[in-house]
């Protein structure tokens, strides 16, 4: 397999970074990890400046209303012009041109119609809709890229990662 993913990390522990790329690697996907410090690294993954050509985005994250929770820095941090506070479907309509690539998130309820609409655009895009428990995102994650793996279609391992109970249900898809 020659797959490549990249994680991009905006969570506040590894846990869920490391768990996720650890059964990735160990599926066959290379897998690279871009830690977010401030917005515009967000920004720069948005633009299409991937680290990699990765073929899965994975926006590794908390959320809450919808929008991903982003990094707080001191007011003398930000660069000039730098967005402050979180990236809901405004914010992420205004920088995102990615183009033809699987962008999964695990964030609570980044995957509400409004950020669905604006990431599936040009991308599939994967996310929950509601509030889950973090083992379940993990859980999810795994099956999804094991079924993927076997050369499923994304549609076809999506629908069967979601059916291992009612947690990994709250994921859901959106196609353009």
């Amino acid at each position: 397999m020659n797959t490549a993913v990249l994680i991009v990390d905006l969570c506040d522990s590894g846990s869920e970074r490391e768990a996720i790329r650890q059964s990735l690697e160990l599926f066959g996907y290379t897998v690279m990890v871009k830690p977010v410090g401030r917005p515009k690294d967000l920004i720069d993954i948005l633009q299409g400046n991937l680290v990699i050509d990765a073929d899965y985005v994975i926006i590794s994250c908390h959320g809450e209303g919808g929008k991903i929770i982003m990094p707080t820095l001191a007011e003398d941090v930000y660069f000039p012009e730098e967005p402050r506070g979180n990236f809901g479907p405004k914010e992420v309509e205004q920088y995102c041109q990615i183009k033809g690539k699987t962008i999964i998130s695990t964030g609570c309820t980044v995957g509400c119609d409004e950020m669905a609409d604006v990431f599936a655009k040009n991308n599939i895009y994967i996310a929950p809709t509601d509030y889950i428990d973090g083992k379940a995102a993990i859980m999810f994650m795994t099956r999804l890229f094991y079924e993927l793996g076997k050369s499923k279609k994304v549609t076809d391992a999506f629908e069967t990662a979601r059916k291992t109970d009612d947690e990994t249900g709250l994921f859901g898809i959106k196609c353009p």
